[in-house]
């Protein structure tokens, strides 16, 4: 299954370093009975989280407030986490006016082209440190250009109108929106770049039983890129032959990365 997301709505006396201190540890605590129990489930709580200030003032403006707002990694990330969920509390109207919000402003226009650019500019600022990398660290360069096919990746979504819910599933999930948005070419080269492809992957009983289209390897390719990504950001140790890093045809990538920016960036 998907991670259960929870996004934290703090008071204004609340020291949050302190309060999510001992969040962490009820998750921690929640997660290892799940895993006991035999039904193993992760639960993601933390750093995505509010003021109930933030969110008065929120509610109380348009669109306009939402894309000023969403330079702040929190509120880029968090409106689209929590975009389609509700109050934990039915009787909180505070978070229930907070969802609503959310849903109203997610996908206006003005906050869509700030994400746009957003994305846009991760691709182009990862694209330049891998170019700058390759000569003394090609791991990191490989890891940086990946990165950057992933921002490009988000560039299309959001023109497409679409968004993304499990990382665990996003990579057939994008083939499949580029499929409805006549671009299925473009999401395979792209998948490519970010080693993401089907090609050298093949666990889907879970997504089938669900009623997902997916394939052995779709399914394997998605978990796989999806915990390389992890190893690159929190186990650098874990990395190795496994995650085809160094990218073995880094300067054909690179360059080819390089061309789809400019036509789509």
């Amino acid at each position: 299954m998907s991670d259960i997301d929870l996004l934290p709505i703090y008071d204004d006396s609340t020291d949050p370093a302190e309060s999510a201190t001992q969040l962490d540890q009820r998750r921690a605590a929640l997660v290892d009975w799940w895993t006991g129990s035999g039904r193993a489930q992760a639960l993601d709580i933390g750093w995505l989280a509010f003021t109930t200030t933030e969110i008065h003032e929120a509610v109380a403006a348009g669109p306009d407030h939402a894309a000023t707002r969403i330079v702040d990694p929190r509120w880029f990330h968090g409106l689209d986490k929590a975009y389609g969920g509700h109050a934990a509390d039915p009787d909180d109207k505070l978070g229930q006016a907070f969802a609503s919000w959310i849903r109203e402003v997610r996908f206006h226009p003005t906050v869509v082209t700030t994400r746009i650019s957003t994305w846009c500019r991760q691709a182009t600022d990862a694209l330049a440190e891998a170019t700058a990398a390759q000569t003394e660290d090609l791991t990191r360069a490989t890891h940086l250009l990946r990165s950057s096919a992933r921002a490009l990746r988000m560039v299309l979504i959001e023109r497409w109108g679409e968004r993304f819910g499990s990382m665990g599933r996003e990579w057939t999930r994008f083939e499949r929106m580029a499929e409805r948005h006549g671009q299925p070419a473009l999401a395979t080269r792209i998948a490519a770049l970010a080693a993401a492809d089907t090609a050298t992957a093949e666990q889907r009983a879970a997504r089938t039983a669900v009623g997902e289209d997916v394939t052995w390897a779709e399914n394997a390719r998605d978990q796989i890129a999806a915990y390389a990504v992890h190893v690159v950001r929190h186990r650098p140790d874990l990395d190795g032959p496994w995650t085809n890093s160094p990218d073995p045809a880094f300067d054909a990538h690179l360059a080819e990365l390089r061309e789809l920016i400019a036509q789509h960036g």
